[in-house]
């Protein structure tokens, strides 16, 4: 009888655990909070970026934080801000700028603008989308 119960329990662990049973949470989407319930994990709310200086070959990395919804107008570059070789490719937006205070921007497929810090110099800079969006453009502003 023991051995019946043992066998019947570790089966139907098996089934749940391969999903058999029909009503398997989905893991991706869902965490446990502190109380045990299951709660829904909210979209990531920055980005990362890497800036690097063309003439020392020096990177820096960093995070590119949430500042609005995407497909906003950007704000005015002023005329000392310079930007060339924009390049757009999955999650990833990259584009080469020389000016003394400026930050590089990138909107997401989420609906999401990412910013980065001030950023000074002339810098080629990449900021990439979290994970499961796309980049769907970019720019600068600032001086």
């Amino acid at each position: 009888m023991k051995l019946r119960n043992f066998l019947t329990g570790l089966g139907m662990s098996a089934v749940l655990a391969l999903g058999i049973g029909g009503a398997v949470a989905p893991a991706a989407h869902a965490a446990v909070g502190a109380t045990g319930a299951a709660t829904v994990q909210a979209p990531a709310d920055h980005a990362d970026y890497t800036s690097k200086d063309p003439r020392t070959g020096r990177v820096d990395r960093g995070r590119a934080e949430a500042a609005g919804r995407a497909g906003q107008g950007a704000p005015p570059a002023r005329s000392t801000l310079r930007c060339h070789s924009p390049q757009l490719s999955g999650r990833v937006f990259a584009v080469t700028c020389s000016g003394q205070a400026y930050r590089v921007f990138v909107d997401c497929s989420n609906r999401v603008r990412y910013v980065t810090p001030v950023l000074s110099g002339t810098r080629r800079v990449a900021v990439v989308c979290p994970a499961g969006t796309t980049a769907i453009g970019g720019g600068a502003f600032g001086r």
